[in-house]
C-alpha cells in the first residue's frame, strides 16, 4: 500500500523573480500491523527501480505527448516522462471514471467536472496540486503561471472565475484557458496569454465560449496549434459538437486524429493555427 502526498500550491508569491515552491502535505498511516513480513525486501527492490523525477527539461525536439480524456481533462508528458494532468473530472460527467498518474495536477476552477483530484495518483512518490494564480514551481522545476478570467460574459457574476494556466514544456509554451466564457478578455489577461504554441480552448458554449466566440479568440491569439475542449453531450448539458468550431477553419488546417493521443513538436507548427480533434480515452 503506497502513501501518496499532495503538494498544495498556495496563492503564489514571487520574490526576486523566483517561483514559489509548493507546500507538501499528506497523511501517513502509522499502523504497520498490516504489513507482511517480506515487505521490507519488497520496498528495497521497488526503490531500486523507481527513478526520481529529473530536474532537466524535456528535449525541445521531442515536444509533448498530449492525451485527451474527455471534457477539459488532458495528460501532458515530455521526453523525460514528466507528467501533468489538467482538470480531472468525476464519473458523473459521462466520460467514465478516471484513474490517472502524474507528477502535478492543475485545477482551473472548483467545479466537479474540473477538480476531481482524487482520480490522479502520484506517478513516483509525491504529486503537486496547483489551484491558484501566480507562479508556482512543480514537478521538479516546471513553472506554472496562472491568472483569473471570467467563466461567463457577465464578468464572472454567473459562474464565477476560472484560471488560465501557462507553462513551458518540451520546448513549447502551452496555455489552457479553463472555462473561459468570453472572447473579450482584458488587456492584462490577453498579455498573459500572449501567442502560445499550443492553446487548449473551450468551444461548446452554454457555460463557456461557443464556437464563434472561440474562433474569434483564436484569431486574436494566433497560436500554433489549437486543441478544442469542453464540447459535446455530457450528462448534465448538451454542449455543441466540435464540428461547429472546426467548420470555421479551412479544411487543410484541421487534423482529425481518430485517436486520444498526439505528439506535437515545434516542427509541426505552421504559420496558421492547426486544429487537432481527438476521441476521448476509454475510461473505466
Amino acid at each position: 500500500m503506497k502513501n501518496f502526498q499532495f503538494v498544495i500550491a498556495s496563492e503564489a508569491k514571487q520574490s526576486n523573480g523566483i517561483a514559489s515552491p509548493a507546500k507538501r502535505i499528506g497523511r501517513v498511516r502509522n499502523d504497520k500491523s498490516w504489513i507482511p513480513a517480506f515487505t521490507g525486501m519488497t520496498l528495497v527492490l521497488a526503490g531500486c527501480f523507481l527513478k526520481p523525477l529529473p530536474f532537466q527539461k524535456g528535449r525541445p525536439d521531442y515536444g509533448v505527448d498530449i492525451t485527451w480524456h474527455g471534457h477539459s481533462c488532458f495528460t501532458i508528458k515530455d521526453s523525460v516522462n514528466r507528467t501533468i494532468v489538467i482538470d480531472p473530472f468525476d464519473e458523473t460527467v459521462g466520460y467514465g471514471r478516471l484513474r490517472l498518474k502524474a507528477d502535478a495536477v492543475l485545477v482551473t476552477h472548483n467545479h466537479f467536472d474540473h477538480n476531481h483530484v482524487q482520480a490522479v495518483k502520484a506517478r513516483i512518490k509525491n504529486i503537486d496540486l496547483v489551484d491558484s494564480t501566480g507562479t508556482t514551481s512543480v514537478a521538479a522545476g516546471l513553472d506554472v503561471n496562472g491568472v483569473n478570467a471570467p467563466h461567463d460574459d457577465e464578468a464572472g457574476d454567473l459562474y464565477g472565475l476560472t484560471r488560465i494556466y501557462s507553462f513551458d514544456m518540451g520546448g513549447l509554451r502551452l496555455v489552457h484557458l479553463g472555462d473561459v466564457g468570453t472572447p473579450d478578455l482584458s488587456p492584462a489577461v490577453m498579455g498573459f496569454i500572449g501567442r502560445p504554441d499550443i492553446l487548449f480552448i473551450p468551444v461548446g458554449g452554454f457555460t463557456t465560449l461557443d464556437a464563434k466566440e472561440a474562433k474569434e479568440l483564436v484569431d486574436k491569439i494566433k497560436p500554433g496549434a489549437v486543441i478544442p475542449m469542453h464540447y459535446g453531450d455530457i450528462r448534465f448539458y448538451k454542449l455543441a459538437p466540435v464540428t461547429d468550431f472546426t467548420q470555421l477553419f479551412p479544411e487543410k488546417d484541421v487534423v482529425d486524429l481518430h485517436d486520444s493521443h498526439v505528439r506535437i513538436r515545434r516542427a509541426d507548427l505552421k504559420s496558421e493555427p492547426v486544429v487537432y480533434t481527438f476521441i476521448p480515452t476509454r475510461n473505466d
